[in-house]
């Protein structure tokens, strides 16, 4: 138990590291620091390492993103697809609420990836997401269930906003202002993309 627990202490601790100075920047010391170990404790859990650590913090990050989602899809199977799609935004939404850290350690390695190994993480998993999400989306398209939107700008869209919205306090703070809801703006946000799937977005 207290393996697994100072394991997950440090996935969480490089993702703040990787977050804040990118994959070269980020240092084991800080990483340390954060989980409150020895540095040299880290090689216990990784023996490659930094790019190991980071490695594994990205796949966590995407396997943990999959795990949430499986159940509310298998839940949802007989959900209309506009329902389904809400509900697996709000739980994208709710993880990266819990989490951004994570959500800062993803902004930084999708729009500023700095080690091609470790960018190959997120590329490989994102493919398979966008993959099933595409298929999904198209068929209920052409079964009449949802509205003709660009599928690609959809996902886009879906993912940069709230990896975005979660990885910047200060650019919520400075554009919404100091007393914005977090729960006001989750609402809006399923709201938006329950329009958009749904055809009543306005042009």
């Amino acid at each position: 138990m207290g393996d697994s627990n100072t394991r997950d202490r440090l996935l969480r601790a490089a993702a703040f590291e990787i977050a804040r100075h990118g994959f070269k920047g980020a240092s084991l010391r800080g990483v340390a620091a954060r989980a409150d170990i020895r540095a040299a404790s880290i090689f216990h859990f990784f023996p490659a390492g930094k790019e190991e650590l980071a490695r594994a913090m990205l796949e966590h990050i995407m396997d943990t993103i999959a795990t949430r989602m499986t159940p509310t899809i298998d839940a949802g199977s007989g959900l209309p697809p506009a329902d389904l799609i809400v509900r697996c935004a709000a739980e994208l939404w709710d993880f990266m609420a819990e989490h951004p850290e994570y959500a800062g350690a993803l902004m930084r390695e999708a729009f500023q990836p700095d080690e091609e190994t470790i960018a190959d993480v997120l590329r490989e998993n994102g493919e398979r997401i966008v993959k099933l999400a595409t298929a999904y989306i198209e068929a209920s398209q052409a079964a009449g269930e949802l509205a003709d939107f660009n599928i690609e700008r959809f996902l886009f869209r879906l993912a940069s906003f709230t990896v975005t919205f979660h990885a910047s306090p200060t650019m919520r703070r400075y554009i919404l202002g100091p007393g914005y809801s977090a729960q006001d703006e989750r609402e809006a946000f399923l709201r938006s993309i329950r329009e958009e799937v749904s055809g009543d977005a306005q042009p």
